[in-house]
């Protein structure tokens, strides 16, 4: 049987989409750790060693808290820092299929109906000439890391999003993967606030109702918070359906105090799933360290600048002077850097992400020039670029990823 030739439409619809970003352009991340080697079983009755990099110290070890004139912050009770931080750990394998009860079952079916293209050319050409295109390894990667972000989490989590210096990207990092992981996953409720001082995270906001903004210090205020409906009344609701508390600067309230920002931490969790915090650069406050003291996972944000990159460096190592749990959640972090200005930019971007693995092992997404939200006016997720939203969606997998259990 003669195989009919491609149709002239079909093939201008995929030479089109030749140059669709792969899926692992989104992401670098270190090379992951060599797989340890066999060895004899112990035998019964022979004591259990301790496990590797905890150095001889149990889970319930004691935690340092920063000092000084910051004594009294409050640090959640953490397991022990591995002696080994810094040493190269594998991540999670954003790429490998999640294998299931029902892999083996899936695989055993001959011939089944299976889901075709849903995203890029082939999905085009599957509407326009009535085909059954089967999903490609780009599309595969984008379900698996869709998969990441509908992970169910057990209890209230708390992402924070900090930088080394202003114009970094973080408050457009904290709305977009606050919206992608609230698109992503309509069964969680995610809240995005602000605790800088000077924020403007209400009015990049591309709100859906006429809800006047509301600061942290307003909600922490009201001593009548007994229903949901009392919460919300003072967050803003986007289209993704994410809700947004802003600074002290929305509303004129008084600025926001270390003991406030824990109320309001604890009245939002008792209502939302994941909150993201969009700190300021004021790293000697109180309001800062209490800020760390309740966040489970960190974004580090910097700009494509040589200036923006350097002082990402000096926050990463004044954290790790701090010790304690600030190393912990710096061993899990996620670098984000955003492409401030279109085209090729004055630094090698690939240098600096080799850099970033040599020095800390930890992964890096870029987020490259959006023209929409260089506007620096309300963003919404339906505006930005194809190539804007997919980085996103491989950040917000990556960071839900890698929060704890539980």
């Amino acid at each position: 049987m003669t195989v009919p030739p491609e149709q002239p439409n079909v093939r201008r619809m995929r030479d089109k989409y030749r140059n669709a970003p792969a899926a692992n352009d989104f992401i670098d991340r270190p090379a992951p750790a060599p797989p340890p080697a066999f060895t004899d079983p112990i035998p019964n009755g022979a004591p259990v060693p301790p496990p590797l990099g905890m150095g001889g110290r149990t889970a319930t070890a004691a935690q340092w808290a920063p000092a000084g004139q910051y004594d009294d912050v409050t640090v959640i009770g953490r397991p022990a820092v591995p002696a080994d931080f810094g040493r190269p750990v594998a991540p999670a394998d954003l790429g490998r299929p999640v294998a299931t009860a029902d892999t083996g079952r899936a695989e055993r079916i001959i011939e089944g109906r299976t889901e075709g293209a849903q995203r890029g050319w082939r999905a085009k050409a599957n509407k326009i000439f009535w085909l059954h295109l089967s999903k490609g390894a780009d599309e595969i990667a984008y379900d698996q890391r869709i998969a990441q972000i509908r992970r169910t989490l057990r209890a209230p989590k708390r992402v924070g999003v900090v930088s080394g210096k202003g114009s970094a990207g973080k408050t457009a990092i904290a709305l977009n993967m606050g919206a992608t992981i609230s698109s992503a996953h309509r069964g969680m409720k995610v809240a995005a606030l602000s605790i800088d001082p000077l924020g403007n995270l209400t009015d990049r906001v591309r709100k859906v109702s006429d809800q006047t903004p509301a600061s942290v210090m307003s909600l922490a205020s009201d001593q009548d918070l007994n229903r949901a409906s009392d919460v919300s009344s003072y967050l803003l609701t986007d289209k993704s359906g994410l809700r947004v508390l802003g600074a002290s600067t929305a509303d004129g309230a008084g600025f926001l105090t270390a003991e406030k920002l824990e109320r309001a931490l604890g009245e939002l969790s008792k209502w939302f799933d994941l909150s993201i915090l969009d700190f300021g650069l004021n790293i000697d406050s109180q309001v800062y360290h209490q800020g760390l003291a309740q966040t489970d996972q960190l974004v580090l944000a910097a700009s494509t600048a040589a200036d923006s990159i350097d002082e990402l460096h000096v926050l990463i190592e004044t954290l790790k002077r701090f010790g304690g749990r600030y190393v912990e959640l710096l061993r899990d972090a996620v670098v984000v850097f955003t492409q401030t200005r279109p085209g090729k930019g004055h630094i090698d971007v690939a240098a600096e992400r080799d850099r970033i693995h040599a020095s800390y092992q930890l992964p890096v997404v870029t987020i490259p020039w959006d023209e929409h939200i260089s506007e620096g006016g309300p963003m919404s997720l339906d505006l930005l670029d194809e190539d804007t939203r997919l980085p996103f969606v491989w950040l917000a997998a990556e960071v839900m990823s890698r929060l704890p259990a539980d």
